[in-house]
């Protein structure tokens, strides 16, 4: 599925931050949502509290009690407490499982299976994950084959329209049943997308991502705030049906295939935000 000499080039750190933080703003800022992370000692006192990526020093000391209540009164999306030596008895864990030879996303789903078994115990997390295992590495290989053909690239832009400039871009090559390239506008230098006159001009971007890349099979194009309603909506929802025909989001290619890898990519962002 990732292929082990994949090539990460031309990279641009602050389109990744942006693409895996989402638009929810720095660390610390006051707002509400994120997440409230809490490590406890074995009386369940908080020795260690973070919340939205910032220290919170006052609640240490603090019995953790009710987590659910903790995560309202503090406005967090989501609450997790982990107990202290949950991270050295699950990767100990992990360890005895993994092999050199696993792919690594099959090393990725083992180390999530290791950290699920402490659910409940070590770690407890409010609202509660789904239930269930974690899926086998062989059915996603076997869809991801199925769902994006070899020797395509995928292409992910969102713009931030009011300062006419690409707010983060992402291209994905696969090649051989694997992911063998990552990279992103910056690929094509001074010939990338043109971030003000973005809807006339991916035509040509896709032209020259066939070219340089691979043909593209899935094309992503939004403004920053379509991209923003679109990642807030439920899957299913009519927003995204609305967003194409404001053109505020724009999916080309979007061949009958891709339908199941696009909604696989917005599972795919939720997890890398998590």
């Amino acid at each position: 599925m990732i292929a082990r000499d994949i090539a990460v080039v031309d990279w641009q750190p602050e389109h990744w931050i942006r693409l895996v933080r989402g638009d929810e703003g720095s660390p610390g800022s006051g707002r509400s949502g994120g997440w409230l992370v809490l490590v406890r000692d074995e009386r369940e006192r908080i020795v260690h509290a973070v919340l939205r990526g910032a220290a919170r020093p006052e609640l240490v000391g603090q019995p953790v009690g009710d987590l659910a209540a903790r995560r309202r009164e503090l406005e967090a999306d989501r609450a997790v407490c982990i107990e202290q030596g949950f991270l050295r008895r699950t990767f100990t864990r992990a360890e005895g499982r993994l092999d050199f030879e696993m792919d690594y996303v099959e090393q990725l789903l083992t180390l999530v299976a290791a950290f699920r078994e402490e659910r409940g115990t070590g770690l407890r997390i409010d609202p509660p994950t789904p239930p269930g295992p974690v899926p086998p590495f062989g059915w996603l290989q076997f869809l991801f084959d199925r769902a994006w053909p070899d020797d395509t690239s995928i292409l992910l832009y969102v713009f931030d329209e009011p300062r006419s400039e690409i707010w983060t871009s992402l291209v994905l090559r696969k090649r051989g049943g694997h992911l063998d390239l990552l990279t992103s506008d910056l690929h094509f230098g001074a010939e990338g997308l043109r971030a003000g006159s973005w809807r006339a001009d991916r035509g040509r971007l896709i032209e020259l991502a066939a070219a340089r890349v691979a043909s593209p099979f899935l094309g992503i194009f939004a403004s920053r705030e379509g991209w923003r309603e679109w990642q807030k909506a439920d899957l299913g929802s009519a927003v995204l049906g609305n967003l194409r025909k404001q053109q505020d989001v724009v999916l080309d290619p979007l061949p009958r295939r891709a339908r199941g890898l696009l909604l696989a990519f917005r599972a795919l962002g939720l997890l890398l935000r998590r």
